[in-house]
């Protein structure tokens, strides 16, 4: 298995956090940065640079949707 940076990881992470929030926002679900990703977001604008993880949260009722909705659309 390749070893990545955690840079690389970061810029990938990023990525994925693109395609949830859209996938979000055509499906109507609220979510939350939380934690790190929060602080790095608003301290940071961006990563913390040693963070290695992505914090989010929805209310259960998203949740459930996302749950219910996700693997029939990918």
């Amino acid at each position: 298995m390749k070893k990545i940076e955690l840079r690389e990881e970061q810029l990938i992470e990023l990525e994925i956090l693109k395609a949830f929030a859209a996938f979000c926002e055509e499906n109507r679900l609220r979510y939350y940065l939380d934690s790190g990703t929060l602080i790095g977001a608003v301290r940071h604008q961006g990563f913390i640079p040693w963070d290695d993880d992505m914090d989010f949260a929805m209310l259960r009722e998203d949740y459930d949707k996302f749950i219910r909705i996700f693997p029939e659309e990918i």
